[in-house]
């Protein structure tokens, strides 16, 4: 999801005495982090078909689900976004073996990895009979209506033309997952909260453990001031995966909603661990540090919003607040 940040964010209508939080005892920082990326494209052996609709897994290599996706209809998969470190991919399809490749991202930035499938020892179809078994479950008009609502939406930013090609997806194949997260997100763009929540409680029937669906009800919730529920689904979602940036980030704006800013820090701080170079996150550490009367560390996560959005939607706002606040240190000198 994108766009996340409100105008909520730039108020400041509290202040405290006293406040211990993550953001707030986080080092300087020496510079800009490079975010990484792995991006690979899984195949099946026999013939080097791409394999498209194959979950594929990050994990990190101490342990935790970092994201997960379905490759597309060329067989590739991209997780950007990663903290420098190590990691593991396991790619499943049904009827063959699971396919694994640990990647090391401390000393690259970015990695590609190419998985060829090899049938497991209790299946004997071919590849392209395990490909139809996929295509089955989602039929190919399903798929080509899903590609194009996915192409409309996210590339050409015409949702007026994709909802509508996503729509007719998940009328054709009512269990396919990956269709109705994103009209479900869609849905909750265009306010539309009801069915919002239907096509998203309809991806958690089909996948139970995909975290971004709660992360993306949370946000549901959090959008219309149920900050209770939109709490539970966060919590829910991080019990799954406790890496995602997104996930930590929104669980900190429900709390700074509720004005409960010691919780907010901490969340928004392991946001920023995650995931260094997240503006919408670095413009709430702001204002948390604002609101604990530590200018001087709120206009380091100012400055640094603006480094990372110049032309983002509260630039114009954080840059009119970066001069008080400077106006405000020197008058205090």
């Amino acid at each position: 999801m994108t766009g996340l940040a409100t105008r909520s964010l730039i108020a400041f209508a509290f202040t405290l005495t006293a406040f211990n939080c993550v953001v707030a005892q986080r080092a300087p920082r020496p510079g800009p982090s490079i975010p990484a990326v792995v991006h690979g494209q899984v195949r099946y052996a026999k013939g080097g078909a791409p394999a498209e609709n194959v979950l594929v897994r990050i994990e990190s290599f101490r342990g935790g689900l970092v994201g997960q996706m379905m490759t597309d209809n060329s067989g590739k998969f991209r997780f950007s976004g990663l903290a420098p470190e190590q990691y593991v991919i396991t790619v499943h399809a049904p009827g063959f073996k699971d396919a694994q490749r640990q990647v090391d991202l401390q000393t690259s930035p970015s990695d590609y990895v190419l998985f060829q499938l090899t049938p497991d020892g209790a299946a004997s179809s071919a590849p392209a009979a395990a490909a139809e078994l996929i295509d089955a479950r989602v039929p190919a008009e399903a798929r080509n209506e899903f590609e194009k609502g996915r192409a409309a939406v996210l590339d050409a930013r015409q949702v007026d033309k994709g909802l509508p090609h996503l729509a007719k997806a998940v009328e054709i194949c009512p269990n396919f997952f990956e269709a109705q997260l994103l009209l479900g997100t869609v849905y909750m763009d265009l306010r539309q909260w009801k069915r919002s929540e239907d096509a998203l409680r309809r991806a958690q029937e089909i996948n139970p453990r995909a975290s971004e669906v709660f992360f993306a009800l949370g946000e549901v919730y959090r959008r219309q001031g149920k900050l209770a529920e939109a709490e539970k689904e966060l919590q829910e979602g991080l019990k799954l995966n406790n890496r995602s940036p997104q996930g930590h980030f929104t669980l900190g704006r429900v709390y700074w909603q509720r004005a409960e800013i010691t919780k907010a820090g901490p969340e928004v701080g392991r946001a920023l661990q995650l995931k260094p170079d997240f503006a919408e996150a670095h413009l709430l550490a702001g204002n948390i540090l604002l609101r604990a009367r530590q200018p001087e560390n709120a206009l380091v996560e100012f400055e640094e919003y603006l480094r990372l959005a110049p032309n983002g939607e509260f630039a114009a706002q954080t840059r009119d607040i970066i001069q008080k606040i400077r106006q405000a240190l020197v008058n205090k000198k």
